[in-house]
């Protein structure tokens, strides 16, 4: 019986610290951030795996009051399935959108940079905008998972953007 408690509680245990190291990098993103609640639920999964995972129906008494433990397995696959999924989707559609705003703010700063007027490059920031959008849209369209970045987001990698062309 010692046996089965020290291991029981090993896999317990390995599956809160394991769930913890996902809810720590989902504590370092912002609040309102659909990546952070994707690795929220990836933590959970993790945990619940762990846990139901620890019980088997043979180690109860006879009526095997650990089949509802083993139930949870299907359950907490399916959390780290899609919070894993999503989390990696949106990942990469952010990597995409902020590929897409560089080579369209490089393209068209040529352009801007033989002008030179705040105008121009205020007309800049909402045409690339609308590309951004218009891209993130697809890619929403295409995977189902909405890309993180808000529109301030984009506004302030552009900006980070512009500044970086201005200085080569």
């Amino acid at each position: 019986m010692t046996n089965i408690l020290i291991f029981s509680f090993a896999g317990i245990l390995s599956g809160i610290i394991f769930g913890a190291a996902f809810l720590s990098v989902a504590r370092t993103l912002r609040k309102d951030s659909i990546l952070r609640n994707y690795m929220i639920i990836a933590a959970y999964g993790f945990v619940l795996f762990y846990i139901s995972g620890s019980a088997t129906a043979a180690q109860a008494a006879y009526p095997p009051f650990g089949i509802v433990s083993v139930s949870f397995v299907g359950l907490s696959c399916y959390l780290i399935y899609i919070g894993l999924y999503s989390s990696a989707v949106t990942v990469s559609q952010d990597t995409a959108l902020r590929l897409s705003i560089r080579k369209s703010l490089t393209d068209q700063s040529k352009f801007l940079h033989s002008m030179g007027t705040a105008h121009m490059e205020q007309e800049l920031q909402s045409a690339v905008l609308k590309i951004a959008k218009k891209h993130s849209d697809v890619m929403t369209q295409n995977t189902g998972v909405e890309a993180s970045m808000t529109d301030t987001d984009i506004k302030e990698y552009m900006s980070m953007v512009m500044d970086e062309i201005h200085k080569s």
